[in-house]
């Protein structure tokens, strides 16, 4: 029991790694792409981590699975309704950007301003 365990563990491991691998690319382009302070590029780094995982969790998963997803609808909702003291506008757009390049959001931001699409949340 407690090998395949470990063996399990450790696929998901392998599986991380080349997720990682095979996205770097995507995510350091986001990265050059936006003007974002270090704490921001923090936050993107365990974003883009974070949604790997989520992946990696979701790459054999059955219908039934799908269940506890939500998915967000955003229905010309003004941008700046997010921006705070904490994000910035080009860090929600590089999370959105990050999101749409995974495969976890069909989002568009329109010449307003104005957010359209779906994301799931987890």
């Amino acid at each position: 029991m407690a090998r395949s365990r470990i063996r399990a563990i450790e696929r998901r491991q392998r599986r991380l790694a080349e997720l990682e691998e095979e996205t770097r690319e995507c995510y350091e382009r986001i990265l050059q792409q936006y003007s974002l302070s270090e704490q921001e590029r923090i936050d993107l780094e365990q974003d883009w981590k974070h949604n790997l995982t989520f992946i990696a969790e979701y790459e054999d998963a059955t219908p039934e699975d799908y269940r506890n997803l939500f998915i967000y609808t955003y229905d010309s909702e003004p941008l700046d309704r997010y921006i705070d003291l904490e994000m910035s506008e080009a860090a929600w757009r590089a999370h959105f950007d990050l999101a749409n390049a995974l495969g976890l959001a069909m989002i568009t931001i329109d010449e307003a301003g104005n957010i359209n699409g779906e994301m799931i949340e987890y």
